[in-house]
Protein backbone atom coordinates (compact mmCIF):
# COMPACT_ATOMS: atom_id res chain seq x y z
CA UNK A 1 0.00 0.00 0.00
CA UNK A 2 1.34 3.40 -1.19
CA UNK A 3 1.00 6.31 1.36
CA UNK A 4 0.56 8.41 -1.86
CA UNK A 5 -0.31 7.94 -5.76
CA UNK A 6 3.24 10.25 -6.42
CA UNK A 7 6.24 9.15 -8.47
CA UNK A 8 9.48 10.18 -9.14
CA UNK A 9 12.74 9.71 -11.08
CA UNK A 10 15.20 7.30 -10.14
CA UNK A 11 17.86 10.58 -10.77
CA UNK A 12 15.48 12.62 -8.07
CA UNK A 13 16.20 9.70 -5.83
CA UNK A 14 19.41 10.25 -6.05
CA UNK A 15 18.94 13.97 -5.27
CA UNK A 16 17.35 13.14 -2.29
CA UNK A 17 19.05 10.68 -1.22
CA UNK A 18 22.19 13.13 -1.26
CA UNK A 19 21.69 15.80 1.29
CA UNK A 20 19.77 13.62 3.60
CA UNK A 21 23.21 11.35 4.43
CA UNK A 22 25.60 14.47 3.79
CA UNK A 23 23.78 17.31 5.12
CA UNK A 24 24.97 16.45 8.89
CA UNK A 25 27.92 14.22 8.06
CA UNK A 26 29.98 17.04 5.87
CA UNK A 27 30.11 19.17 9.42
CA UNK A 28 30.19 16.34 12.00
CA UNK A 29 32.09 13.36 10.81
CA UNK A 30 35.92 15.41 10.50
CA UNK A 31 36.18 15.86 14.30
CA UNK A 32 34.72 12.58 15.15
CA UNK A 33 36.71 10.48 12.91
CA UNK A 34 40.37 12.33 13.67
CA UNK A 35 39.30 11.91 17.77
CA UNK A 36 39.97 8.19 16.25
CA UNK A 37 42.18 7.80 13.62
CA UNK A 38 44.14 11.39 13.83
CA UNK A 39 46.24 12.04 10.46
CA UNK A 40 44.32 9.08 9.07
CA UNK A 41 40.79 10.40 8.92
CA UNK A 42 40.81 11.02 5.24
CA UNK A 43 40.65 7.02 5.00
CA UNK A 44 37.57 6.36 6.67
CA UNK A 45 35.12 7.87 4.03
CA UNK A 46 36.68 5.03 1.95
CA UNK A 47 36.02 2.35 4.32
CA UNK A 48 32.32 3.82 4.61
CA UNK A 49 32.30 2.19 1.05
CA UNK A 50 31.48 -0.90 2.82
CA UNK A 51 28.19 0.17 4.60
CA UNK A 52 27.43 1.73 1.31
CA UNK A 53 27.80 -1.09 -0.55
CA UNK A 54 25.91 -3.16 1.95
CA UNK A 55 23.15 -0.75 2.12
CA UNK A 56 22.66 -1.00 -1.47
CA UNK A 57 22.56 -4.84 -1.85
CA UNK A 58 19.70 -5.41 0.59
CA UNK A 59 17.73 -2.28 -0.03
CA UNK A 60 17.94 -3.46 -4.05
CA UNK A 61 17.58 -7.21 -3.28
CA UNK A 62 14.75 -7.14 -0.80
CA UNK A 63 12.80 -4.52 -3.56
CA UNK A 64 13.53 -6.95 -6.06
CA UNK A 65 12.04 -9.71 -3.62
CA UNK A 66 8.82 -7.54 -2.79
CA UNK A 67 8.24 -5.00 -5.88
CA UNK A 68 6.39 -2.34 -5.03
CA UNK A 69 7.02 -2.96 -1.24
CA UNK A 70 8.38 -0.91 1.62
CA UNK A 71 10.80 -2.20 4.70
CA UNK A 72 7.57 -1.98 6.90
CA UNK A 73 5.40 -4.10 3.94
CA UNK A 74 7.90 -6.64 3.64
CA UNK A 75 8.40 -7.42 7.10
CA UNK A 76 5.03 -8.64 7.51
CA UNK A 77 5.41 -10.69 4.68
CA UNK A 78 8.74 -12.27 5.90
CA UNK A 79 8.24 -12.93 9.61
CA UNK A 80 4.33 -12.96 10.04
CA UNK A 81 1.74 -10.68 10.76
CA UNK A 82 2.28 -9.77 14.67
CA UNK A 83 6.66 -9.50 14.34
CA UNK A 84 6.08 -7.37 11.05
CA UNK A 85 3.80 -4.84 12.56
CA UNK A 86 6.18 -4.31 15.72
CA UNK A 87 9.12 -4.15 13.10
CA UNK A 88 7.25 -1.46 11.55
CA UNK A 89 6.22 0.47 14.77
CA UNK A 90 9.95 0.04 15.85
CA UNK A 91 11.09 1.82 12.66
CA UNK A 92 8.39 4.60 13.11
CA UNK A 93 9.79 5.20 16.63
CA UNK A 94 13.45 4.92 15.42
CA UNK A 95 12.89 7.29 12.28
CA UNK A 96 10.56 9.55 14.35
CA UNK A 97 13.35 10.26 17.23
CA UNK A 98 16.19 10.33 14.58
CA UNK A 99 14.12 13.11 12.91
CA UNK A 100 14.19 15.17 16.33
CA UNK A 101 18.18 14.33 16.34
CA UNK A 102 18.98 15.54 13.24
CA UNK A 103 16.68 18.94 14.06
CA UNK A 104 18.49 19.47 17.29
CA UNK A 105 21.82 18.78 15.50
CA UNK A 106 20.56 21.74 12.81
CA UNK A 107 19.61 24.25 15.70
CA UNK A 108 22.65 23.96 17.97
CA UNK A 109 24.52 25.03 14.79
CA UNK A 110 22.42 27.35 13.86
CA UNK A 111 22.68 28.86 17.15
CA UNK A 112 26.23 28.47 17.70
CA UNK A 113 26.86 30.07 14.28
CA UNK A 114 24.54 33.18 13.99
CA UNK A 115 21.29 33.18 15.78
CA UNK A 116 23.00 33.23 19.01
CA UNK A 117 20.04 34.68 21.14
CA UNK A 118 17.32 32.70 19.57
CA UNK A 119 15.46 30.22 21.69
CA UNK A 120 16.31 26.95 20.33
CA UNK A 121 12.36 26.03 20.17
CA UNK A 122 12.03 28.82 17.54
CA UNK A 123 14.87 27.06 15.18
CA UNK A 124 13.41 23.97 15.77
CA UNK A 125 9.86 24.30 15.63
CA UNK A 126 10.59 27.06 11.91
CA UNK A 127 12.65 24.25 10.46
CA UNK A 128 10.17 21.76 11.07
CA UNK A 129 7.48 23.00 10.24
CA UNK A 130 9.22 23.78 6.76
CA UNK A 131 10.01 20.28 6.77
CA UNK A 132 6.27 19.26 7.28
CA UNK A 133 4.66 21.58 4.99
CA UNK A 134 7.22 19.57 2.14
CA UNK A 135 5.63 16.10 3.57
CA UNK A 136 2.16 17.33 3.13
CA UNK A 137 2.88 18.18 -0.27
CA UNK A 138 4.26 14.78 -1.27
CA UNK A 139 6.82 13.00 -2.52
CA UNK A 140 7.00 14.52 -5.78
CA UNK A 141 6.81 18.04 -4.24
CA UNK A 142 9.96 17.09 -1.97
CA UNK A 143 11.87 15.69 -5.45
CA UNK A 144 11.50 18.46 -7.15
CA UNK A 145 12.79 20.46 -4.12
CA UNK A 146 15.48 18.40 -3.82
CA UNK A 147 16.48 18.94 -7.92
CA UNK A 148 16.27 22.46 -7.42
CA UNK A 149 18.12 22.69 -4.00
CA UNK A 150 20.69 20.07 -4.16
CA UNK A 151 22.65 21.91 -5.99
CA UNK A 152 22.38 24.95 -4.70
CA UNK A 153 23.30 22.84 -1.54
CA UNK A 154 26.76 21.66 -3.24
CA UNK A 155 28.28 24.34 -4.68
CA UNK A 156 29.07 26.58 -1.58
CA UNK A 157 31.25 23.43 -0.79
CA UNK A 158 33.28 24.59 -3.31
CA UNK A 159 34.74 27.78 -2.06
CA UNK A 160 36.75 25.65 0.19
CA UNK A 161 39.35 25.46 -2.94
CA UNK A 162 39.88 29.36 -1.77
CA UNK A 163 42.18 27.83 0.91
CA UNK A 164 44.34 25.42 -1.75
CA UNK A 165 47.64 28.56 -0.94
CA UNK A 166 46.81 27.99 2.77
CA UNK A 167 46.71 23.54 2.75
CA UNK A 168 49.82 21.78 3.98
CA UNK A 169 49.73 18.36 2.54
CA UNK A 170 52.71 17.42 5.19
CA UNK A 171 49.64 16.87 7.84
CA UNK A 172 48.73 14.08 5.72
CA UNK A 173 52.25 12.18 6.47
CA UNK A 174 52.90 10.03 8.42
CA UNK A 175 50.25 7.44 7.22
CA UNK A 176 48.94 4.74 9.42
CA UNK A 177 51.47 5.48 11.76
CA UNK A 178 48.97 3.71 14.65
CA UNK A 179 48.07 0.80 11.92
CA UNK A 180 44.55 0.34 10.73
CA UNK A 181 42.84 -0.32 14.08
CA UNK A 182 42.03 3.59 14.88
CA UNK A 183 41.24 3.95 11.09
CA UNK A 184 39.05 0.75 11.95
CA UNK A 185 37.59 2.65 15.05
CA UNK A 186 37.06 5.64 13.30
CA UNK A 187 35.08 4.52 10.26
CA UNK A 188 32.46 3.35 12.53
CA UNK A 189 30.39 6.77 12.58
CA UNK A 190 31.02 7.42 8.36
CA UNK A 191 29.54 3.96 7.96
CA UNK A 192 26.67 4.67 10.35
CA UNK A 193 26.04 7.19 8.03
CA UNK A 194 26.34 5.70 5.09
CA UNK A 195 23.98 2.84 6.35
CA UNK A 196 21.03 6.04 6.42
CA UNK A 197 20.99 5.43 2.21
CA UNK A 198 18.64 2.16 3.27
CA UNK A 199 15.94 5.32 2.92
CA UNK A 200 15.74 4.52 -0.63
CA UNK A 201 13.36 1.21 0.66
CA UNK A 202 10.71 4.18 1.01
CA UNK A 203 11.59 5.37 -2.70
CA UNK A 204 12.10 2.62 -4.98
CA UNK A 205 8.28 1.55 -4.85
CA UNK A 206 7.60 5.44 -6.21
CA UNK A 207 10.03 5.16 -9.18
CA UNK A 208 8.82 5.94 -12.35
CA UNK A 209 12.21 3.93 -13.96
CA UNK A 210 12.14 1.30 -11.69
CA UNK A 211 15.00 -0.56 -13.76
CA UNK A 212 17.40 2.56 -13.29
CA UNK A 213 17.45 2.51 -9.51
CA UNK A 214 19.63 0.62 -8.33
CA UNK A 215 22.10 2.82 -10.55
CA UNK A 216 20.99 6.03 -9.20
CA UNK A 217 21.04 4.87 -5.71
CA UNK A 218 24.75 3.86 -6.43
CA UNK A 219 25.73 7.58 -8.01
CA UNK A 220 24.30 9.16 -5.30
CA UNK A 221 26.69 6.64 -2.31
CA UNK A 222 29.56 7.35 -4.66
CA UNK A 223 28.96 10.99 -4.48
CA UNK A 224 28.43 11.03 -0.85
CA UNK A 225 32.12 8.98 -0.40
CA UNK A 226 33.49 11.59 -2.42
CA UNK A 227 32.01 14.70 -0.41
CA UNK A 228 33.16 12.75 3.11
CA UNK A 229 37.16 12.49 1.67
CA UNK A 230 36.98 16.05 -0.01
CA UNK A 231 35.62 17.58 3.70
CA UNK A 232 38.46 15.38 5.88
CA UNK A 233 41.23 16.21 3.74
CA UNK A 234 40.95 19.78 3.15
CA UNK A 235 40.41 20.27 7.23
CA UNK A 236 43.20 17.64 7.41
CA UNK A 237 45.51 20.15 5.52
CA UNK A 238 43.93 22.77 6.85
CA UNK A 239 44.19 22.36 10.53
CA UNK A 240 46.55 19.27 10.65
CA UNK A 241 46.19 17.55 14.04
CA UNK A 242 43.68 20.13 15.21
CA UNK A 243 40.90 19.05 13.64
CA UNK A 244 40.28 17.08 16.51
CA UNK A 245 39.56 19.84 18.59
CA UNK A 246 37.24 21.48 16.46
CA UNK A 247 33.35 21.41 16.90
CA UNK A 248 33.05 22.24 13.42
CA UNK A 249 36.42 22.42 11.57
CA UNK A 250 34.42 22.94 8.06
CA UNK A 251 32.98 26.03 10.07
CA UNK A 252 36.97 26.96 10.81
CA UNK A 253 37.82 26.10 7.53
CA UNK A 254 35.17 28.84 6.30
CA UNK A 255 36.12 31.56 8.63
CA UNK A 256 39.91 31.15 7.29
CA UNK A 257 38.82 32.34 4.05
CA UNK A 258 40.48 35.47 3.21
CA UNK A 259 40.89 36.44 -0.63
CA UNK A 260 41.97 40.00 -1.17
CA UNK A 261 40.75 41.19 1.84
CA UNK A 262 37.48 41.39 0.08
CA UNK A 263 35.91 37.66 0.31
CA UNK A 264 36.04 37.42 3.91
CA UNK A 265 33.75 35.89 6.72
CA UNK A 266 32.20 33.21 4.26
CA UNK A 267 30.56 31.34 7.60
CA UNK A 268 27.46 32.46 5.80
CA UNK A 269 27.33 30.46 2.73
CA UNK A 270 28.23 27.47 5.42
CA UNK A 271 25.43 28.27 7.18
CA UNK A 272 22.96 28.50 3.59
CA UNK A 273 24.21 25.02 2.48
CA UNK A 274 23.50 23.80 5.95
CA UNK A 275 19.85 25.37 6.26
CA UNK A 276 18.84 23.61 3.02
CA UNK A 277 20.70 20.33 3.75
CA UNK A 278 18.69 19.99 6.31
CA UNK A 279 15.58 21.12 5.60
CA UNK A 280 15.95 18.18 2.92
CA UNK A 281 16.92 16.12 5.38
CA UNK A 282 14.57 16.48 7.86
CA UNK A 283 11.74 16.30 4.75
CA UNK A 284 13.14 12.88 3.93
CA UNK A 285 13.34 11.33 7.43
CA UNK A 286 9.76 12.45 8.36
CA UNK A 287 8.64 11.29 5.15
CA UNK A 288 10.14 7.93 6.07
CA UNK A 289 8.48 8.40 9.59
CA UNK A 290 4.89 9.35 8.36
CA UNK A 291 5.24 6.45 5.79
CA UNK A 292 6.22 4.04 8.71
CA UNK A 293 3.08 4.97 10.37
CA UNK A 294 0.96 5.47 7.84
CA UNK A 295 1.75 1.69 6.81
CA UNK A 296 2.00 -0.41 10.25
CA UNK A 297 -1.81 1.33 11.25
CA UNK A 298 -3.16 1.13 7.50
CA UNK A 299 -4.06 4.59 7.30
CA UNK A 300 -5.73 5.72 4.41
CA UNK A 301 -4.52 9.51 4.44
CA UNK A 302 -1.01 10.06 6.03
CA UNK A 303 -1.51 13.78 5.79
CA UNK A 304 -3.37 14.05 9.00
CA UNK A 305 -0.52 12.67 10.74
CA UNK A 306 2.39 14.69 9.50
CA UNK A 307 1.62 17.60 11.69
CA UNK A 308 1.35 15.77 14.84
CA UNK A 309 4.61 13.77 13.99
CA UNK A 310 6.57 17.03 13.41
CA UNK A 311 5.39 18.41 17.06
CA UNK A 312 6.63 15.25 18.55
CA UNK A 313 10.05 15.68 16.54
CA UNK A 314 10.51 18.99 18.37
CA UNK A 315 9.89 17.14 21.79
CA UNK A 316 12.47 14.45 21.24
CA UNK A 317 14.29 16.75 20.16
CA UNK A 318 14.28 19.38 23.70
CA UNK A 319 13.84 16.22 26.19
CA UNK A 320 16.96 13.41 25.31
CA UNK A 321 19.45 16.45 25.19
CA UNK A 322 20.19 18.86 28.02
CA UNK A 323 23.31 20.89 26.00
CA UNK A 324 25.24 20.00 23.05
CA UNK A 325 28.01 18.23 24.88
CA UNK A 326 25.21 15.19 26.02
CA UNK A 327 24.01 15.33 21.61
CA UNK A 328 27.70 15.30 20.68
CA UNK A 329 28.21 12.55 23.17
CA UNK A 330 25.32 10.80 21.93
CA UNK A 331 26.24 11.21 18.05
CA UNK A 332 29.97 9.64 18.99
CA UNK A 333 29.28 7.00 20.93
CA UNK A 334 25.49 5.74 20.34
CA UNK A 335 23.94 6.62 17.54
CA UNK A 336 26.33 4.52 15.25
CA UNK A 337 24.91 1.48 17.05
CA UNK A 338 21.41 2.57 16.49
CA UNK A 339 22.25 3.43 12.85
CA UNK A 340 23.64 0.05 11.47
CA UNK A 341 21.56 -1.80 13.71
CA UNK A 342 17.94 -0.45 12.10
CA UNK A 343 19.60 0.41 8.56
CA UNK A 344 22.02 -2.86 8.16
CA UNK A 345 21.55 -5.56 10.64
CA UNK A 346 17.83 -5.56 10.39
CA UNK A 347 17.42 -5.43 6.76
CA UNK A 348 20.36 -8.37 6.80
CA UNK A 349 17.82 -10.35 8.98
CA UNK A 350 15.05 -9.89 6.97
CA UNK A 351 16.65 -10.95 3.88
CA UNK A 352 18.10 -14.07 5.53
CA UNK A 353 14.78 -15.06 6.74
CA UNK A 354 12.94 -14.12 3.20
CA UNK A 355 15.62 -16.33 1.58
CA UNK A 356 15.01 -19.20 3.94
CA UNK A 357 11.59 -19.25 3.33
CA UNK A 358 12.10 -19.20 -0.45
CA UNK A 359 14.65 -22.35 -0.40
CA UNK A 360 13.16 -24.08 2.28
CA UNK A 361 9.54 -23.51 1.95
CA UNK A 362 8.82 -22.58 -1.15
CA UNK A 363 6.48 -19.32 0.26
CA UNK A 364 3.60 -17.74 -1.65
CA UNK A 365 4.60 -14.69 0.07
CA UNK A 366 7.40 -14.35 -2.27
CA UNK A 367 6.34 -12.64 -5.29
CA UNK A 368 7.40 -13.04 -9.13
CA UNK A 369 9.46 -10.14 -10.08
CA UNK A 370 7.12 -7.65 -11.41
CA UNK A 371 7.51 -4.51 -13.43
CA UNK A 372 8.59 -2.48 -10.20
CA UNK A 373 11.40 -4.35 -9.80
CA UNK A 374 14.38 -2.86 -9.35
CA UNK A 375 17.44 -3.95 -11.61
Amino acid sequence: MKPEKGTISGLQMALMLYPAVIATAFLTLPTITAQYAGNDLWLTPILSGISGALTLFLAVRLHRLYPGQTVIEYSVKIIGTVPGKIVGFAYFIFLLYLTGVIARQYAEFVKSAIMFKTPLLVILSSILLLAAIAVRGGVELIARAATILTPVFVIPSFVLLLLLPDLNVQHLFPVLEKGWIPVLKGSLAPNAYTSEFFLMTFFLPLLSNPEKGAKWAAVSIAADLFSGLYASLLVLFLLGPDTADKVYPVLTAFRYISLANFFENLEALLVAMWVIGNFLKLSIFLYAATTSLVQTLELKDYRMVVYPLAVWCVLFSLWDYPNLPSLDNHIKYVSPFELLAFFNAIPLLLLLAASARQVFKGSPNLPAKGKNAVE
